[in-house]
């Protein structure tokens, strides 16, 4: 839909409309929309990756161990979809063949070109998730894991089924694998209220009207919009992704797949 009311934009306009000019915008309107959420590197680090909320620092270590099991990582090719600022970039680099990050943000963006200079088997690639198979077309992706951590799949610009199934014709294509977490909607009432609190300057006082423990959707003030995923929706996640699930963390208030083709 913000596609569209771009296009619509540009075509009411006397300049012509390409991809590209949209795509500029739709990248563009994200940041202003980022912005109002403080959404910068600084406040991510200073606000999750150093967060004392327990929970969340659990899951940031556990994630990363469970990474840390794939088998001959020298060997392959790991790929951060929603990179960020690049938290866990310098691990992946000791573990993998090579890593590409991939990131919509400008501000997180400017991280990632900083990145690139300090770490040699680093490439860093801006654009949307949604056209995954088309931002890595050309790259030489040896035996693929894709990874989706730290609950880059909550707040997915568009639809995340469609990053889901980009991710899975990546890795399907080369034989490769893909590891996704994310939060439990049966976490929620429990969680979500007090962990956005903790870090409110960086999204936003929750809106508890606007929040829905049932559906697991969290909504701050200032428009930031998370989901935490059902046991249904998580269902439908190994679906879509098909592949085999060979590791699995499930009895947390956050889950992990591990799934190869």
């Amino acid at each position: 839909m913000v596609e569209r009311a771009l296009w619509e934009r540009e075509a009411a306009g006397s300049s012509p409309v390409t991809p590209t000019k949209v795509f500029n915008n739709f990248l563009n309107l994200r940041s202003t929309v980022v912005k109002k959420f403080n959404w910068s590197p600084d406040n991510y680090r200073k606000y999750v990756e150093a967060t004392n909320f327990p929970m969340l620092r659990q899951y940031g270590e556990q994630e990363i161990e469970f990474v840390k099991e794939v088998e001959n990582p020298k060997s392959k090719t790991f790929i951060d979809v929603g990179a960020g600022y690049g938290r866990v970039l310098a691990t992946l680099s000791d573990l993998a063949r090579n890593v590409v990050a991939v990131e919509i943000d400008d501000s997180m963006f400017k991280d990632l070109e900083e990145k690139v200079t300090e770490i040699p088997n680093l490439q860093i690639i801006r654009g949307d998730a949604n056209k995954l198979s088309e931002l890595l077309s050309g790259y030489e992706l040896i035996n693929p894991v894709l990874l989706c951590l730290q609950n880059s799949i909550g707040p997915w610009i568009g639809d995340w089924k469609v990053g889901l199934e980009q991710m899975r014709k990546v890795a399907e294509a080369s034989k490769g694998e893909i590891i996704l977490s994310s939060f439990k909607q049966e976490a929620f009432s429990e969680f979500a209220i007090d962990m956005y609190t903790s870090a409110a300057k960086l999204v936003g006082e929750p809106d508890i009207d606007k929040c829905d423990s049932e559906k697991g959707v969290y909504v701050s003030k200032t428009g930031y919009t998370s989901k935490w995923f059902t046991k249904g929706e998580r269902q439908e996640m190994k679906q879509i992704l098909g592949g085999t699930l060979v590791r699995e963390v499930s009895d947390k208030p956050f889950f992990i797949f591990h799934i190869k083709y």
